[in-house]
């Protein structure tokens, strides 16, 4: 077994955007002298905020790491993003972390976040203490924000510390299950005459919640025996650990209010590190890439011993990767070390092939660590250099900040043309840009994507082309006569050859087919390339001197634009299948709202992967769902969700179309 196992800590600190996380890891680290001076996010020098971006933004982009002692413990704490654009990191901490503290703003409550990261929690099997942050802000509902963290977060939720109120604002608590109270400073009070009645409820509601997860204790407390307090905690400890049980404690992380007891509940109530493999492992929750630091990887021990300057073997990649020196994180500092052992976290620089989510393990090794399952990113926009020759510059540095953040993708529409940036937010990809200035001096900007419109026809004719030139010498000729007709949807392109009698040389037909693949690709009503087209080479002339390759490609495009005007050309949309996963009280509204926006659902089911969810699908025009996630986001307070792909082309209503095919003819003028 790993040295002193038993007294470390790995917990995750979660919660919403700017309910204090970072504010009480600052407080943790200052009050236990791992820091000289409290910093704080407004003045932009705290220890976990350390990029240049989170300084100037005020918020976390990304998760940090840092470590204390506390009591003769070793607590390694992460630090997590609030803000739904930055989740990938928050669900990475969540992954590395035997334990969470998530934090619930006093006056605000839970929100959609809350409830997202509450989800994550639980399918990791991760036991959680509630900390409501802000506790002594004024004018605070405390019962109403219990109720919402009842509801959100589990019924199961119960409060280990009672709030002493003076007028409008906390001055203090009880400690329930020792019947004690404290005022904030840590001094011990009298425990005011109007709460003993609800002290002694909540005693009682909590130690029965308790003895429900031990026989032995259940027996005492229904025979009215006398419940000592060490078997209290152990019972208390193995209800949090099975994820039955959240015990919601209460302060000030920027007050410094209730830490000391947040500490002890860390050490007492949330589980050690517990070796997952009989062999050394690690795996790699977070990846750092700057141009000046260079590639960054950390890493968590899930069991056994991690020596420096040691060749180890990446089992997600089948490959050696050697390990150079290991530190210890704090922040953005680093501390050398020889060795790190399970439930620690260490930091190594310039690992060659290791990625986010990769297990290092010795040679020879089958052990993986599972990752977590990152979210599926779900806002697109175009992205363009400043100047012509930038795609290079801006793929190299987006691969870069992609190995640091998993949940953004980078690819080129073939259709379009464009080069799209997608991910979990606007906020997400507003930071990716300003990320390329700073750090990788490269200029972009984000637009609203195109849209892959086609064209294609709904009629059939017969058209002749011919192409003649004379310049002196040899001439130009080339003469075609061919039948255009429409394809069932989905049907592409054919061609089929039906000259007799060396009408046309068989060495020029593939010409016709290319000068009228080529007129298809530039398209009729607005330059879009036509689809779903079949055409029939039925006739011809040529001439034994002036005919080539150009004359009957010419004749072959000039017969398919005379023709396809005569065959009711029509602009068609790409059509997406949409699954959107909402809340039961609002699913009449994204139904509206998915209608107005020319969607069709095709059904409806409760959602097994969330309770009080419904799952609607719906097939949608691609070009109404282009700005459809911050809607959502808006119908749903930020708790419904959704995929789609794409699904087949459908012909646009004429009023649509003819706005389209304006802009397109204005575009190609400007």
């Amino acid at each position: 077994m790993a040295k002193d196992i038993d007294k470390k800590r790995v917990i995750a600190i979660c919660g919403s955007g700017g309910c204090g996380k970072t504010t009480l890891c600052e407080d943790i680290l200052f009050r236990t002298k791992k820091i000289t001076r409290k910093g704080s996010t407004d003045k932009g020098n705290t220890t976990m905020d350390f990029d240049s971006e989170e300084i100037e933004r005020k918020i976390s982009l990304q998760l940090a790491v840092g470590y204390t002692d506390y009591k003769k413990h070793k607590i390694f704490m992460i630090d997590t993003p609030g803000y739904h654009n930055f989740i990938a990191d928050a669900l990475c901490g969540i992954k590395a972390a035997d334990g969470v503290v998530m934090l619930i703003d006093a006056k605000d409550g839970p929100d959609a976040q809350t409830e997202r990261l509450m989800d994550t929690i639980k399918k990791e099997s991760k036991p959680a203490i509630i900390f409501i942050n802000g506790i002594d802000k004024e004018d605070i509902q405390f019962d109403k924000t219990l109720n919402a963290i009842k509801e959100t977060v589990s019924q199961k939720s119960f409060l280990l510390q009672l709030p002493i109120f003076e007028g409008n604002k906390a001055r203090g608590y009880i400690d329930i299950l020792n019947k004690e109270a404290f005022d904030f400073e840590g001094n011990k009070i009298d425990i005011p005459a109007n709460l003993e009645d609800e002290l002694e409820g909540k005693y009682m509601e909590l130690v029965e919640e308790i003895s429900t997860h031990d026989d032995e204790l259940m027996e005492k407390y229904l025979e009215g025996e006398e419940l000592d307090k060490e078997t209290i905690v152990k019972t208390l400890k193995t209800a949090t650990i099975s994820g039955e049980f959240y015990p919601v404690l209460l302060g000030s992380a920027l007050a410094g209010y209730g830490v000391d007891q947040l500490l002890d509940e860390i050490i007492n109530i949330l589980p050690a590190p517990q070796e997952v493999f009989d062999e050394p492992a690690a795996l790699t929750f977070k990846t750092y890439n700057d141009p000046q630091m260079g590639k960054i990887s950390l890493l968590r021990v899930c069991s056994g011993t991690i020596q420096a300057d040691t060749t180890y073997y990446n089992t997600t990649k089948d490959q050696e990767e050697r390990l150079g020196t290991i530190n210890l994180m704090q922040g953005k500092s680093f501390t050398k070390i020889e060795e790190a052992t399970t439930g620690d976290i260490f930091a190594v620089a310039k690992l060659k092939i290791t990625q986010t989510g990769d297990t290092i393990a010795n040679k020879g090794s089958e052990v993986k660590c599972e990752f977590i399952e990152m979210p599926l990113p779900y806002i697109s926009a175009a992205i363009y250099g400043s100047s012509k020759g930038d795609e290079e510059k801006i793929g190299a540095a987006i691969s870069k900040i992609i190995e640091s953040d998993p949940s953004l993708s980078f690819t080129r529409n073939n259709e379009t043309g464009e080069f799209i940036l997608t991910g979990m937010g606007k906020l997400h990809l507003e930071t990716v840009i300003s990320r390329l200035k700073k750090k990788y001096g490269v200029e972009a900007q984000l637009k609203t994507p195109k849209v892959a419109y086609k064209e294609t026809i709904k009629g059939k004719t017969t058209s002749h082309g011919r192409y003649k030139k004379q310049t002196g010498g040899h001439g130009q000729f080339g003469d075609c006569t061919i039948e255009i007709m429409p394809l069932p949807r989905g049907g592409g392109f054919e061609f089929e050859d039906l000259i007799v009698g060396g009408a046309i040389p068989k060495q020029f037909i593939p010409s016709v087919e290319k000068g009228i693949k080529s007129a298809m690709e530039q398209g009729y009503l607005a330059g879009y390339p036509m689809i779903d087209i079949k055409i029939k080479l039925i006739d011809g002339k040529y001439h034994p001197v002036d005919s080539s390759d150009l004359a009957f490609q010419m004749a072959g495009s000039i017969a398919f634009k005379e023709g396809v005007a005569k065959c009711k050309p029509v602009l068609l949309e790409p059509i997406v299948e949409m699954e959107i996963f909402v809340p039961d009280e609002v699913m009449g509204d994204v139904i509206g709202d998915i209608n107005s926006r020319r969607g069709r659902v095709l059904g409806m089911e409760p959602y097994e992967g969330k309770k009080g969810y419904q799952r609607i699908r719906a097939l949608v025009p691609e070009a109404e769902i282009l700005e459809y996630a911050p809607s959502l986001r808006s119908i749903t307070g930020g708790r419904g969700f959704f995929k789609y792909k794409f699904s087949t082309y459908e012909e646009v209503p004429p009023q649509i179309a003819e706005k389209i095919i304006e802009e397109a003819k204005k575009e190609k003028e400007n």
